[in-house]
């Protein structure tokens, strides 16, 4: 009796799993098949945000004019074997510029400079002061929606240490007395005089005090002291940050643009002179919206991802 007992329950349970083999099928054909997207840390789905758009030499699609060189443009070097990154500005959305970091990581595509303000320069701060890319992520975690920008609601003002002191106390522990001289062939720190408007650029001075600068912008913060001037985020244009690389480098140059669609003019430029530019969607993503960082960071690693081919033809490399 318990052996036909037993066979009864292992016929019974070949039928449904085969009857849930033949649903999963059926729906697997469907066009409404939902597909998740890369998963974060905390092991959510981060929301998809589109693939990302590749402007550059080696794209199929390129239908750049050649435009004017600029007068002075630093010679290529004739076999290049790394690239210089410029990156657009942004709070929440310059975590894209964090994704692309560990995009090239991962592609070993070495960078020899990079030009950003705001949280871009946050990125190349710890890019070039940490041993790796896991030591990034670590220190990375220190910066959230307590410390880059100020509460919301009328109960905000009810914490032991403001938003500024708190960034200020992570930055100093982070890059204690590093000096921003240490870094100056590599990170260049584009900031703004508070009082003039005028354009500057890092280059001697506290390491950590040119970074709280350039963390000085949309959200409200006040200006940081640096080198007798009280500065903040750069307002300088992408096209003109561009520009300063192309005439300092020798390198090839790879530009990134995270949430807004870069102007045709600046795309044809970048194409005509042999650079690539990135454009990261970041649809559904407001730039003091901290806590969606990681879907920034998940979009900046897939863009980078979609342009490897691209990259990798800049230092003659093929994808593998």
């Amino acid at each position: 009796m318990t052996f036909r007992l037993k066979n009864l329950f292992l016929i019974f349970a070949v039928l449904l799993i085969s009857s849930c083999a033949s649903i999963s099928k059926r729906r697997s054909g469907n066009e409404t098949k939902e597909v998740q997207g890369p998963k974060s840390p905390n092991g959510t789905v981060a929301a998809p945000s589109g693939p990302g758009e590749v402007f550059g030499p080696f794209t199929s699609n390129s239908t750049a004019e050649p435009l004017a060189t600029p007068a002075a443009v630093a010679e290529m070097a004739p076999n290049p074997d790394r690239i210089v990154l410029v990156f657009g500005r942004g709070l929440t959305q310059g975590y894209a510029y964090v994704g692309v970091l560990r995009a090239l990581a991962e592609l070993k595509v070495p960078v020899h400079a990079i030009y950003a303000t705001e949280v871009g320069a946050l990125a190349g701060a710890l890019y070039f002061t940490q041993p790796n890319v896991n030591r990034i992520d670590w220190a990375l975690l220190r910066f959230n929606e307590k410390n880059l920008r100020f509460p919301e609601g009328k109960f905000g003002f009810v914490r032991l240490q403001s938003p500024e002191s708190d960034l200020s106390a992570k930055l100093r522990d982070i890059f204690g007395d590093r000096r921003v001289e240490s870094l100056s062939d590599k990170l260049h720190i584009t900031l703004e005089d508070a009082k003039s408007g005028e354009a500057l650029e890092a280059k001697t001075g506290d390491l950590w005090r040119a970074v709280r600068g350039a963390l000085a912008g949309a959200n409200g913060f006040s200006p940081e002291e640096f080198e007798g001037r009280s500065v903040r985020a750069s307002a300088r244009k992408l096209s003109d940050e561009y520009r300063v690389a192309r005439q300092a480098e020798k390198y090839p140059v790879v530009v990134v643009t995270a949430g807004g669609q870069p102007p045709e003019l600046f795309r044809k430029l970048v194409e005509s002179q042999k650079a690539t530019l990135i454009s990261v969607p970041l649809s559904g993503i407001d730039d003091l919206d901290i806590k969606k960082r990681n879907q920034a960071v998940f979009s900046g690693k897939n863009a980078v991802h979609q342009a490897a081919n691209e990259i990798l033809g800049l230092i003659g490399r093929k994808l593998e």
